[in-house]
């Protein structure tokens, strides 16, 4: 795992000072080597995590002429394969990392070369016979890539937005679609960026910059067929898929360990690691004071069951405070996962122990395992009733009902509410109402944009492009919303939040259920192997049963919330306050948001969600106008 940036400049030759000044700011990506390499117009600049090939994989990366450069981020899984068939064919290889695949690849193939990568990369190759840059992000996005395009064609890029920064760069100012996607959704989905002249490259796209152009190309769009199988042999094939998928992923010449909620996924790679190694793995897990929000209790069960080396950490109010100091800062953009702050503190403690750990993100998405998922399924006998009954009756009488996640009542009711915001006849309403942050209540907080249409109308449009890659007897309006959620949201959602908070400790995070097979064959599987009237995860548990404790095959899906909210009414109320006060962004209506934070106080509605949106966000703005950025 590492950092990239770099400049593309028809009109000026990169200088190697605002490459360093981009470097420095990838440093905690890469602590271990950094490389410089300018050549008219194309300057590339690296910072390297040693994983695999510690003494030799120095980038960038050449090949045997240095007319091709290659700055990588990520792991190819299946390089040793590609080497061999490369070295057969008589290129010369001088490292030995993944990384050097990549220029002779190219050599030989052209931009399809990156249809042979099996892996999680982004990267910028240099072909100076050509005088072209490629740019790319893997098949799932697991790894981010920022583009900046200014209106004199410069172009600069870099693993996070925060890269770009030093430069005397033309961002454009804020983009009013971005702001009304990152309070719909928490993060702002690609391709935009919270800046108008700054866009992510899209999961399996890549850039191709020549003559002073930019061309965006698909590279990657899934391969789903119906998988027509009784239960027991989908689950054996399922089988065979995730731990071919999770063997891959331990190439590596440093140590490497995995993380462990207790809920299934994190457990189910536990069990497959525990087979595969005969020493203990080692184990990490966090969780908090608050009973309500622990799962460690579920992680030392699992723990106990495979004999892991394991590791355990309570996040209290004063650790996040410190935390959110670290993190909040190092946004290049607004980013509204609470969660992101105990990811850190897991991953901070891991990589005082490990170089690498996997984890079991995603498996939520292609299994129907988050909450969402079940009121889907339940909203169609809701929907059953008179719209005018729901709009005129139920849902009143449910907004007059206090909701707070404070006590059991409470936070039923929350539910509840939620519940019956996700019973709109339309799909695509239905879907942002499961994944918004801002309700009807709280969005008149949010000047100048209309949050919710443009919200409905994005989650539309990865509606459509979920169905164009659905076979026909798979589009039901569940797994519609699965593959939107893995495809529009898991990317710069999740995703994101795992690669921020664990670069940011240096810790390589791989994810064994986002490999392209697995995903392929969970999205083919029918809805019915996924989800029924009392349980979900069918098929996963169905696979691995004989590896989970039966009480965490039992439990249901506890999702990983941090009680924010709470603080917010005591512990943090302080510094949640003290940001409100210094807002001077015409994007907030601060005035309603202390009247959102009073009701949350009281107890008479739950805005944690929202209100730390609000706070990320101030937070940021008021970084971006003292820095002279906005």
């Amino acid at each position: 795992m590492c950092g990239i940036a770099g400049l593309y400049s028809r009109s000026t030759s990169p200088s190697e000072q605002s490459l360093r000044q981009m470097n420095n700011c990838l440093v905690h990506r890469g602590p271990d080597e950094a490389g410089i390499h300018v050549d008219s117009p194309v300057g590339l600049a690296h910072r390297r995590l040693s994983i695999v090939g510690l003494d030799t994989g120095r980038q960038p990366i050449f090949n045997e002429d240095d007319t091709v450069a290659v700055i990588f981020n990520g792991e190819i899984y299946n390089y040793e394969s590609l080497r061999t068939n490369l070295q057969d064919q008589g290129h010369q290889f001088t490292t030995e990392t993944d990384t050097e695949v990549l220029v002779h690849l190219y050599e030989e193939q052209g931009d399809s070369f990156i249809e042979e990568l099996d892996g999680m990369f982004a990267f910028a190759l240099w072909d100076r016979s050509r005088e072209r840059l490629l740019l790319a992000r893997d098949q799932m996005g697991i790894k981010p890539l920022y583009l900046g395009v200014e209106p004199n064609g410069r172009v600069a890029f870099a693993s996070e937005l925060s890269a770009l920064f030093p430069l005397d760069f033309d961002f454009g100012g804020l983009d009013e679609q971005a702001v009304a996607e990152y309070f719909s959704y928490g993060y702002i989905p690609a391709p935009r960026s919270v800046f108008q002249h700054v866009s992510k490259l899209q999961p399996g796209h890549l850039a191709v910059v020549s003559d002073g152009e930019v061309e965006r190309k698909q590279f990657y769009s899934p391969n789903i067929e119906s998988i027509d199988r009784d239960l027991e042999t989908a689950a054996k094939q399922l089988r065979s898929r995730v731990e071919q998928a999770v063997e891959e992923r331990l190439q590596a010449d440093v140590p490497l360990g995995a993380f462990l909620s207790g809920g299934i996924d994190s457990s189910v790679i536990t069990g497959i690691l525990s087979q595969i190694r005969e020493e203990p793995v080692s184990t990490f897990s966090v969780g908090f004071h608050e009973s309500q929000f622990d799962e460690t209790w579920a992680a030392q069960e699992v723990a106990t069951y495979h004999d892991t080396d394991h590791h355990e950490y309570k996040v209290s109010p004063s650790d996040v405070r410190d935390v959110i100091e670290t993190v909040i800062p190092s946004l290049g953009e607004p980013f509204a996962d609470s969660s992101i702050l105990p990811t850190y503190i897991v991953s901070q403690k891991t990589r005082e122990e490990m170089t690498v750990a996997l984890s079991g993100d995603g498996a939520d998405e292609l299994f129907a395992g988050y909450n969402k998922y079940r009121g889907e399924f339940y909203s169609k006998y809701y929907r059953i009733l008179p719209r005018s009954v729901r709009r005129k009756v139920v849902t009143p009488v449910m907004n007059h009902l206090p909701a707070s996640r404070g006590t059991k009542t409470g936070n039923a009711i929350r539910k509840a509410q939620k519940f019956i915001r996700g019973g709109e006849s339309d799909r695509a309403e239905r879907q942002y109402q499961w994944m918004t942050l801002t309700t009807p209540r709280s969005s008149p907080a949010i000047d100048g944009v209309d949050v919710q249409d443009c919200g409905v109308n994005r989650v539309a449009e990865a509606q459509q492009d979920a169905v164009a890659n659905l076979p026909d007897d798979r589009s039901d309006d569940l797994a519609v919303m699965q593959m939107t959620d893995a495809r529009f949201a898991l990317p710069d959602g999740i995703l994101s939040k795992v690669d921020r908070a664990s670069m940011l400790n240096s810790l390589e995070v791989r994810v064994p259920f986002l490999d392209t097979d697995v995903f392929e064959f969970a999205m083919g599987l029918p809805t019915s192997q996924k989800i029924t009237p009392t349980k979900q995860k069918v098929v996963l548990k169905e696979a691995f049963d004989d590896i989970l404790p039966e009480k965490i095959l039992q439990r249901g899906k506890q999702g990983f919330e941090v009680p924010i909210g709470e603080w917010f009414k005591d512990e943090l109320e302080d510094e949640f306050t003290e940001t409100i006060m210094r807002s001077e962004t015409d994007v907030i209506n601060t005035e309603f948001v202390w009247k959102l934070y009073r009701e949350h106080v009281d107890g008479t509605r739950d805005h944690a969600y929202f209100l730390w949106a609000v706070y990320v966000f101030l937070r940021w703005h008021n970084r971006m106008r003292e820095r002279g950025i906005l």
